[in-house]
């Protein structure tokens, strides 16, 4: 076997000769392949990027409605008023989940109500909406009025919640039982994610999060989340100067775009259209040319050339959310953009690589040279907490957090263990650690031998004697006791006063028990008339 020492070094020559291997083949491997290497591993960096944000929030905004689906305040009417406490909770919510737009509540009856934030919203939806300068809250409520009508009231407040201007919207048409995530939620009876749309009010491209309600009356309680900055962000995380990020679901909606702010404006003005632009219109160009050929699949990659002969590399992958949502991003990468790095990283990496591995090597000696001896110590220690021997007082140091906190660790446990030795025979103690005798709670049915011993008249004895000095008696006579009851392979069970219990035959079996424990109690009758002489 080898040292610590010698393999740790042999560890980082053979590091070492593998990394100029590796830098041996990067030299000779063309220029273009080196660039299509740099291209994809944007790729993989730009699609997890791409996609973190947008999962981060849907897992947290999910994790919200499904603690509000079961809020009783929320579950046992569906009538909600402009004074209703839900709409304190729902600000609350949306202070601390930045990312949602507004959350909302509706029921069968039609009720419905909606929190918005307006600090973040742009001015031309501020507009749309109506609301007047310093309004930080929107509180839109529907309540049913007889028959088909759905009145609502728009009223928007300040940071304090103080009302700065109120709307009366008699004939606005919005009926949140018709509304497809409310529809699809109810049909699912489970939380889901509906696919963008483009919002009622603001125009905004949007999806909602919907999860039933589980209580006395039936709705849904959903969050909003706009899309129109998760474009930007999509965009910032392209691959390269040239690249493209987009994102679609699995029904083809967009949900970012490189031009996705045009792509909007290019929608019809009415806002009760609620489509989006999907991937499939998408066809000139790059996008185009790669989603012509794509059949699907959770995973296409290949390259292709634009019109002035330039090469890209693409790849589409598919992502799935926790309630069942599910996409594709597209990534398109000019491997233009990644050449030119790509060689001077190549000479600077062989330069930096020679010049550490060659520093490495006396380095690694060095370093051990130090893990070694702390490691032979802390083996050592463990000989002697494996033999019960005495423990040693100088705990194992290291500069190394992990060694020194092992140091630590293994200074206190030789204490008790060796402690424990006094009182529990050997054998036991290295079963315990060894792991032959299991520790787990429960029992076993089994025959033991138990002995108790006590000292005739020790109430009397105790009332007349100093009470030092029976202190003293009683702790001799204990331990004559259990030293005679140890010898014999007992275990000693308790103390009561000045009596003992101690049984055989567990946790280990023994044969001859009883015999140990006639053995045991004769030793001991020995023992304290012993010390009772003395």
């Amino acid at each position: 076997m080898v040292t610590f020492r010698i393999a740790i070094t042999a560890a980082v020559m053979a590091f070492i000769i593998v990394l100029a291997a590796c830098l041996i083949f990067i030299q000779i491997a063309t220029f273009r392949a080196s660039a299509k290497a740099a291209a994809s591993a944007a790729l993989d960096a730009a699609s997890a990027n791409t996609l973190s944000r947008l999962e981060a929030d849907v897992t947290e905004l999910s994790s919200l409605l499904r603690v509000l689906s079961t809020n009783p305040s929320l579950t046992d009417t569906d009538d909600r008023s402009e004074v209703d406490g839900t709409i304190e909770m729902f600000k609350a919510a949306l202070h601390e989940l930045t990312q949602a737009d507004s959350l909302h509540i509706g029921y069968e009856n039609g009720c419905w109500l909606q929190v918005r934030r307006l600090d973040v919203l742009d001015a031309s939806e501020r507009a749309k909406l109506g609301a007047p300068d310093g309004a930080v809250y929107n509180v839109n409520l529907v309540r049913p009025a007889g028959g088909d009508a759905l009145p609502m009231h728009r009223i928007f407040q300040d940071e304090r919640g103080n009302e700065l201007m109120q709307l009366d919207l008699r004939n606005y048409g919005y009926d949140v039982r018709k509304r497809g995530w409310y529809q699809n939620t109810l049909r699912a009876d489970q939380p889901i994610v509906s696919s963008p749309y483009r919002s009622f009010s603001i125009g905004t491209p949007m999806m909602t999060l919907a999860a039933p309600l589980r209580g006395h009356v039936r709705g849904v309680i959903a969050a909003d989340l706009k899309l129109d900055n998760f474009g930007e962000l999509v965009n910032a995380q392209r691959p390269g100067t040239h690249g493209t990020a987009i994102v679609f679901d699995s029904f083809g909606v967009l949900l970012a775009h490189p031009d996705f702010g045009r792509l909007i404006n290019n929608l019809s003005a009415d806002l009760s259209d609620s489509q989006l632009p999907q991937i499939g219109e998408m066809q000139g160009g790059l996008v185009g040319a790669v989603m012509r050929n794509w059949n699907g699949t959770d995973r296409y990659d290949g390259s292709v050339s634009d019109e002035d002969g330039g090469d890209y590399l693409f790849r589409v992958r598919k992502f799935s959310q926790r309630d069942g949502y599910s996409g594709y991003s597209l990534l398109i990468a000019a491997e233009e953009d990644f050449a030119p790095e790509v060689r001077k990283l190549q000479i600077k990496g062989i330069v930096i690589a020679l010049f550490v591995g060659g520093c490495f090597i006396p380095a690694a000696w060095i370093f051990g040279s130090r893990m070694s001896a702390s490691l032979k110590r802390l083996t050592a220690q463990t000989g002697r907490l494996h033999f019960l021997a005495a423990p040693d007082d100088m705990p194992v140091t290291s500069r190394i957090a992990e060694l020194h906190e092992l140091g630590r660790t293994m200074a206190i446990a030789q204490h008790p263990v060796w402690s424990f030795a006094h009182f529990v025979a050997a054998d036991i103690v290295k079963g315990i650690i060894d792991g032959s005798i299991s520790i787990e709670l429960g029992g076993v049915r089994q025959e033991v031998t138990i002995l108790f011993t006590d000292v005739r008249n020790f109430t009397g004895i105790a009332e007349a004697a100093d009470p030092n000095l029976l202190m003293r008696q009683t702790s001799r006579h204990l331990t004559a006791l259990t030293e005679a009851f140890l010898a014999e392979g007992g275990t000693v069970d308790k103390f009561i006063g000045d009596s003992v219990m101690v049984f055989w035959n567990a946790p280990r079996p023994q044969r001859d028990h009883v015999e140990r424990a006639c053995r045991a109690a004769l030793s001991a009758k020995a023992a304290s008339d012993s010390s009772a002489a003395r």
